[in-house]
């Protein structure tokens, strides 16, 4: 996509420059989409995770990928942290043991705190 990468800056170890990128008017810098293939009831269901909530801005000109490496032994798999889930609604259904969630609210020009009200 053209997106120079500067040295990294620490914790984070994928930087660019932020001016390369350009920005969507929606979703936050133009970066590649990160799409997640979690197991679903019908097979595999993909979670879309788009600049706004894949980068992080770290200096005036540079973003850094919003991902951690776990290191060689991670304890978890994978963690989804607060930075990824801005802007996504989840549903936690226990008695059905289901997670529900949608694609970013950004698509849509729209946040979690402008999001109409289910009254």
């Amino acid at each position: 996509m053209g997106i120079a990468k500067v040295p990294s800056v620490a914790p984070f170890k994928h930087c660019f420059d932020s001016r390369t990128a350009g920005k969507n008017l929606t979703a936050g810098p133009n970066v590649p989409v990160i799409e997640i293939g979690l197991p679903g009831r019908i097979g595999e269901v993909k979670w879309g995770f788009y600049g706004a909530n894949t980068v992080v801005k770290v200096k005036e000109t540079v973003m850094c990928l919003a991902f951690i490496d776990g290191g060689k032994t991670p304890k978890d798999l994978m963690v989804i942290g607060t930075h990824q889930l801005q802007d996504h609604m989840l549903e936690f259904d226990f008695s059905g043991t289901v997670l529900a969630f949608s694609e970013s609210l950004l698509l849509h020009n729209t946040s979690c705190s402008t999001w109409p009200s289910q009254k």
